[in-house]
Parts: structure tokens; C-alpha cells; sequence
């Protein structure tokens, strides 16, 4: 990938971590371009289930590097750092990852940081975490889904706040509006979100793909389109010797070993 994003694969689990704390993590375009990169990998390779998202050094991420990544966002658009065929990580521009994400942020979580939060499926945050989307406060908005997704997470009003005023708010804040699902101690943040991947890629693959397909279908396409998937999703499912495996263990009274068949 790149020295500024580690990827590595840790069993079934695919953990990519911002690596460029010199400059407090910010995102430029060779990140977006390896994030895209690894977040394809954990789509198409059966062998990963989740990722995890994470920073080193004390930040997650300060933002964008915007004199690296707005004149050429500008002039190209998504496929700047979107080739043809690749997963988008912010799930706009090209198609989402199928397998669900966990990022796991402390520090500061500013705008791009906040908008892969919002992308993702779960979150995991230090206590003490700084929330902020303040694309306004540079003369830009936000372009990379959070005028789509933050008011449906944390309400009309606060996300106004926060696009608009370009107000931070905590961790702690973001626990109990839902954004975040887990608190942590701060350094415990990481450990937390690889035990929550862990128990997310236990389960059955299959099983977990098809209700996150579901879910945002909901989402994006509304009540009833996901309704009238559910039934012939779930037959599928049913034959699958996941499913097979998941009512002997049942009857066996012992843990299932899921295989993504």
C-alpha cells in the first residue's frame, strides 16, 4: 500500500492504520488511494471478514490535507483516488465494501475522520475523543457523505451544529446521540475495536453481509425494497452449509464454526 496507511491482515480481520502521526494523521491522496485499495481487498478476499480502522500516534486524524487533496479532488472529481472497479470507503462514489467496518478513533476526529466514521457500520471511540466537521470554517462544505448521513445519525440539530457552526462535540456526546457504540479507555481504544471485529467475524459470513445488504438497503432504498428482499435473501441463506452448520451446532450444543460456504 503505502508507509502512510498500514495494511495488515489479523486472521480473518483486515486492519488498516493511518500512519503519518507527524503530520496528525492527516489524509492526502496517496491514503484515499490505499484506503481504496485496502478496502477492496477486504471485500473481495473470502478470508477477511471485518476491517478496523485505526491512527497511530496521538490522533486519529486532524482531516484532510487539503492543499494535497482539494485542487485535484477539484479538477478530477472521485476518481482521483478512485480507480475503475475499486471499493469507495465513504460509499458515494463507487460501490461500498460488503463486509462490515469498525473504526476505532481517539484524539481528534475531523472531517474525513468523521465522514469514514459515518461510512463505516460500527465505531469505537477513547473517551475524550473530539468529533468535528468543520469544512466551513475553511470556505469548503462537506463532500464526502456527511450533509447525507449525519443528520439521520445524530439528529437534524446537532448535525446543523456541527456542519454548520462547525462546533465539536465528544465522545461521550457522539455515545449518546449513536454515532459511537463502544467507549474505551484511551490506548484501550484499538483492543476494543479488533474484540468487536472479532466477535462481528465469528459469526456466520454470509449471514452478516446479507442483513448489513439489508440494512442499508433500508437506508437507501426505503421500507418496502427491503422487505421484498428479505425472503429471497433468506432463502438463499437457508441452503448454505453456514446455515446447516449453525443448526447442528445448535443441536450439538457447541460453538459454531462458520466457513462462508
Amino acid at each position: 500500500m503505502t508507509e502512510k496507511l498500514r495494511v495488515e491482515a489479523d486472521g480473518h480481520i483486515l486492519r488498516m492504520a493511518f500512519a503519518r502521526p507527524e503530520k496528525k494523521n492527516a489524509v492526502d491522496m496517496t491514503m484515499l488511494v490505499a484506503l481504496a485499495e485496502a478496502y477492496t481487498r477486504l471485500d473481495h478476499d473470502p478470508a477477511l471478514r471485518c476491517g478496523v480502522v485505526y491512527g497511530e500516534g496521538p490522533v486519529f486524524t486532524a482531516g484532510l490535507d487539503l492543499a494535497a487533496v482539494l485542487p485535484r479532488f477539484v479538477a478530477e472529481g472521485p476518481s482521483a483516488y478512485l480507480a475503475d472497479g475499486r471499493i469507495d470507503p465513504f460509499g458515494l462514489y463507487g460501490p461500498p465494501c460488503r463486509k462490515p467496518v469498525v473504526v476505532a478513533a481517539h484524539g481528534r476526529c475531523y472531517t474525513v475522520g468523521l465522514e469514514l466514521t459515518l461510512a463505516a457500520d460500527l465505531c469505537v471511540a477513547a473517551r475524550g475523543t473530539v468529533f468535528g466537521q468543520q469544512e466551513v470554517t475553511r470556505g469548503i462544505f462537506p463532500f464526502g457523505g456527511a450533509t447525507l448521513r449525519l443528520p439521520a445519525v445524530v439528529g437534524w440539530h446537532a448535525a446543523m451544529k456541527a456542519m454548520l457552526a462547525g462546533d465539536t462535540f465528544t465522545a461521550e456526546e457522539a455515545a449518546a446521540m449513536g454515532l459511537v457504540q463502544t467507549l474505551a479507555d484511551p490506548g484501550a481504544h484499538v483492543d476494543a475495536a479488533l474484540a468487536l471485529a472479532g466477535r462481528v467475524a465469528a459469526n456466520a459470513p454470509l449471514a452478516v453481509q446479507a442483513a448489513l445488504k439489508n440494512a442499508r438497503m433500508a437506508r437507501s432504498a426505503g421500507f418496502e425494497a427491503a422487505r421484498d428482499d428479505l425472503i429471497a435473501a433468506g432463502r438463499v441463506l437457508a441452503t448454505s452449509r453456514d446455515a446447516r452448520e449453525g443448526m447442528l451446532s445448535l443441536m450439538e450444543k457447541r460453538r459454531a464454526v462458520f466457513t462462508g460456504e
